[in-house]
């Protein structure tokens, strides 16, 4: 579905399937599952969470092993991780 120019207050906003271009969302909670792509094009965010749900849940689950039992090296592949989103720099599959 696509929403344009619309303001969302107080929402619970589902990603997965989503367009929002030039939207403001004041005091909602985002929720992606990772069952479909979104975009969010020149929107503004006002005291808004993000939630987690379904395969999306289970990726941040798998993360949270590594960085808590996997020793240093899991926490430093984790902190890669977020470095690489942080530079949009995601590693290439071969």
């Amino acid at each position: 579905m696509e929403f344009r120019d619309r303001t969302f207050k107080n929402e619970t906003v589902n990603l997965d399937g989503n367009t929002f271009t030039g939207c403001t969302f004041r005091e909602c909670v985002f929720v992606y599952k990772a069952m479909d792509v979104f975009t969010l094009t020149a929107s503004h965010f006002y005291d808004c969470k993000f939630s987690l749900a379904g395969p999306a849940m289970l990726t941040l689950q798998a993360l949270a092993m590594f960085y808590r039992g996997m020793g240093d090296g899991g926490k430093a592949l984790v902190e890669n991780t977020f470095e690489s989103i942080r530079q949009n720099n995601f590693p290439k599959l071969p």
